[in-house]
């Protein structure tokens, strides 16, 4: 039986990346799927295509970081299939600044999305999931909730925070039967760092090596990859497991924490 047969997810960033695969795979594994993003047209492209491959699925534009749109994206969610067990936080921003040079603005615009985002979703996500026994939240932080990535102090703040957020879910809701865990994905080649290769004007493979350097496995991994493990996180096989950080990264924390 497939794992996710019979269940709804919600998946916030599910027009490209992380949250598409992750979308996908719920798809593929019985989900009836709802994805938000605030890249419209390609949202809505991922949604047909689901529903051309058999898969009940719902697209809706928003932007995560209000809290209207969340609660809308989860109540349109419920409307359209009637429940939801998983939500997927996966919709961000990276600023690549130091603190000096950072202003007031831009730390309001990446905690918003980051941040406030997942805890905007999970506050409207919850009382539902409760009333159907329980479900599973997955946040997608990343690596830099434990390291440093140069230039990127803000993002680094932000996806700490959300390694906080989610022990403290995990905490708050366990009595209510709702689990709450994140990944914490390493170097992950996307659409976003194929574009950021055609910018610094080398080939994809070219990108990848650099990309990759300090990875034991010694590539990068791919969104397919940690789509897999938001799925474990998020099924019945993960049901004794909440308040925790799933590192998917090669190996690179571990490397990286040696002396």
């Amino acid at each position: 039986m497939r794992r996710f047969e019979g269940k709804v997810v919600a998946v916030t960033g599910g027009a490209s990346g992380i949250g598409e695969a992750t979308a996908r795979r719920c798809g593929a594994e019985g989900a009836r799927v709802a994805i938000a993003d605030r890249d419209g047209e390609r949202g809505e492209w991922v949604a047909v295509d689901l529903q051309g491959q058999g898969v009940e699925a719902l697209f809706v534009p928003a932007q995560m970081e209000r809290e209207e749109a969340a609660a809308d994206f989860v109540r349109r969610t419920v409307d359209r299939f009637g429940r939801l067990d998983v939500l997927v936080n996966n919709a961000g921003i990276r600023l690549y600044q130091t603190v000096v040079e950072a202003s007031a603005e831009s730390w309001d615009t990446i905690l918003a999305v980051n941040v406030k985002g997942y805890a905007f979703c999970a506050k409207a996500a919850i009382p539902v999931m409760g009333q159907n026994g329980g479900g599973s939240i997955v946040n997608v932080a990343s690596i830099r909730a434990v390291t440093a990535g140069g230039n990127m102090t803000q993002y680094d703040t932000s996806k700490a925070a959300v390694a906080g957020l989610t022990r403290g879910l995990a905490m708050d809701h366990a009595m209510e039967g709702i689990r709450v865990n994140a990944v914490c994905p390493g170097p992950i080649f996307t659409r976003f760092h194929e574009n950021r290769a055609r910018e610094a004007g080398k080939t994809p493979d070219e990108f990848k090596k650099t990309f990759a350097g300090g990875v034991m496995l010694q590539r990068p991994g791919t969104p397919e990859e940690v789509a897999a493990c938001i799925l474990f996180l998020a099924s019945d096989d993960a049901s004794f497991v909440t308040g925790t950080c799933l590192f998917v990264d090669g190996g690179i924390t571990a490397a990286s924490s040696t002396p």
